[in-house]
């Protein structure tokens, strides 16, 4: 099974290389965005010589890194799920060899290839232009990827609950793109969580998306404190768990749901 998905990964991927504009034009959009990020924190910074309880080097690392990872946790398969749905290409994938589940793991794998590549070309720009902070330690740096890996498969289960509302609707356009708002709110991508009211954070606190971007940049910051890891990696299996009883149980009803447009 595992070079079946490694095959779909690889062909998918190749699909991007057939373009080459697009990785030129997905890393000037991360620069862009990182660019008026930073100037807006600047400007915050010299009028009130604070950057939300971080100092301004800490802020602009703080955005190269949640821009960087932009790339990752927005990307993934529900473009490719609706895109089947319309065209009847479903009908080859529920009877491929490998699982309806299988096979676009094996996509988001693909995506999620290009989508790092995209994130590390950004990284290394934009360490050119700004002054980004070191790691604050080796076993934070590990921590936090951890934590975005376990995200990663998070990421996938969420996209694929959303992507089986196209069995019924035959189009998942507004559900991807409140996929999309809610995760960046929630993961601190537009701002820093500790900005945010109480009330909101505590809701992040119980949502799996703040471990996915806010809290492995705060590791990397050196603003997280160890001791609460673990917890935060359990938090996260447990979601795991959750969402794929959820995708599995979803995908049980919505197949027999399904119309394959033109068969």
């Amino acid at each position: 099974m595992l070079s079946k998905l490694i095959a779909l990964s690889s062909m998918h991927r190749k699909e991007y290389k057939m373009y080459k504009s697009n990785f030129f034009l997905f890393t000037l959009n991360r620069l862009v965005e990182v660019i008026v990020y930073i100037f807006v924190w600047q400007a915050i910074y010299n009028e009130t010589g604070n950057a939300g309880g971080l100092s301004i080097d800490q802020m602009i690392t703080y955005y190269v890194l949640v821009i960087s990872l932009l790339p990752i946790t927005t990307w993934g398969i529900n473009e490719d799920m609706a895109h089947s749905i319309r065209n009847g290409q479903i009908q080859k994938e529920l009877l491929s060899p490998v699982t309806y589940f299988q096979y676009y793991f094996g996509v988001f794998i693909g995506e999620m290839r290009f989508a790092l590549i995209v994130a590390i070309s950004a990284f290394i720009i934009c360490n050119i232009f700004w002054t980004v902070i070191l790691p604050s330690s080796f076993l934070n740096f590990i921590y936090g990827i951890l934590l975005i890996l376990l995200g990663m498969i998070i990421l996938y289960l969420t996209q694929m609950i959303v992507g089986l509302i196209g069995f019924y609707t035959n189009s998942i356009w507004g559900m991807q793109i409140l996929r999309k708002s809610i995760i960046s709110i929630f993961s601190g991508m537009i701002a820093p969580l500790t900005l945010f009211p109480n009330w909101f954070q505590q809701i992040a606190n119980l949502l799996p998306f703040k471990e996915i971007v806010y809290t492995p940049v705060y590791l990397y910051l050196g603003q997280v404190e160890l001791d609460t890891i673990w917890i935060l990696i359990i938090k996260q299996i447990i979601w795991i768990i959750l969402l794929y009883i959820i995708a599995k149980a979803f995908f049980k009803h919505a197949v027999k749901k399904v119309t394959v447009n033109g068969g």
